[in-house]
């Protein structure tokens, strides 16, 4: 009897602390996620009344090739964004594990400044980098290779790769620093015995590297993939909201922005915003699934 009252207590204690938490989340994500709603079903009338008009923003969307442009943009950009973060991350965690410890640490440092940045202070450094024939990566890079200067911000077949490479330069460090804690915690006596028995580099990495990882691997898949769902500053202030020409830059977030603030269309907006719910979701599901069955495979 005092056992079960001790964790009576307990639990109660529990649902105490985990209490703030949730009220904020009700607050500050659930309570507009219903108000987002609401609007979605409401006619875009920007001033007086509004009408109830049902779900038809969201037929409307299936119907509309921007809206399908921006989310092909989307996936390519956060499918590309995870890709080179994250083989990059590898790449300089394990660099960085065979560095002296003594430069480790501000080594580390330097390639985790870019994430510490604003969204849109790193976009305004990045338009010195990209602007017209003049922009220090034409100057620095393609010019002394012997390339023709690309116009990064005006022509349509590089507005979305600038995109990626403002994320990709943005999160790498980040990534780095999440593996190389992960890579520092495995445990040594496997590896060794692993190395003992004669397994290969190539298959200690893959068979028991990568399974001990993983748990970081996908904090950092579902990390990036939110933020490249939720990126709107970097390519606002790139392109002024308008998604480049031809639409090249054209992502979910700022084809809602249009609808919302430059169209007037606030429930429409909604309805693109909301929509952004189910592809995440989808992904993230996808990502959280994933490791389970690689590992599972490769240790049958």
């Amino acid at each position: 009897m005092l056992r079960s009252s001790a964790n009576l207590g307990s639990n109660w204690g529990r649902l105490a602390l985990a209490a703030p938490f949730f009220l904020f989340l009700l607050l500050f994500w659930a309570t507009p996620l219903g108000k987002g709603f609401l609007l979605s079903l409401e006619s875009d009338t920007l001033w007086g009344e509004s009408t109830f008009v049902g779900f038809k923003h969201y037929s409307d969307l299936l119907q509309n090739s921007r809206y399908w442009h921006s989310v092909v943009n989307t996936s390519l950009f956060a499918f590309s964004t995870v890709i080179f973060s994250l083989g990059l991350a590898l790449l300089f965690a394990h660099g960085l594990r065979l560095c002296w410890k003594g430069v480790q640490g501000p080594l580390t440092f330097a390639l985790m400044v870019p994430g510490l940045c604003p969204p849109t202070v790193l976009a305004l450094l990045f338009l010195l980098v990209f602007h017209g024939k003049e922009g220090l990566l034409n100057r620095w890079l393609i010019e002394p290779l012997g390339f023709e200067t690309v116009n990064w911000l005006s022509d349509p077949d590089f507005i979305l790769p600038a995109i990626i490479i403002q994320a990709v330069w943005r999160w790498t460090g980040f990534m780095t620093f999440f593996l190389l804690c992960a890579l520092n915690a495995r445990p040594r006596d496997v590896l060794d015995a692993a190395e003992i028995d004669g397994v290969n580099a190539w298959q200690r990495f893959s068979k028991i590297t990568l399974p001990l990882i993983s748990p970081t691997i996908t904090f950092c898949l579902i990390y990036l993939l939110v933020d490249c769902f939720a990126q709107f500053a970097g390519s606002y202030v790139l392109f002024g909201g308008s998604g480049g020409a031809n639409d090249a830059g054209l992502l979910l977030v700022t084809y809602a922005y249009q609808k919302a603030f430059v169209g007037g269309g606030f429930g429409s907006g909604a309805a693109v915003s909301l929509s952004i719910v189910p592809w995440l979701a989808g992904m993230l599901l996808l990502v959280g699934l994933a490791p389970r069955f690689l590992w599972k495979g490769g240790n049958s």
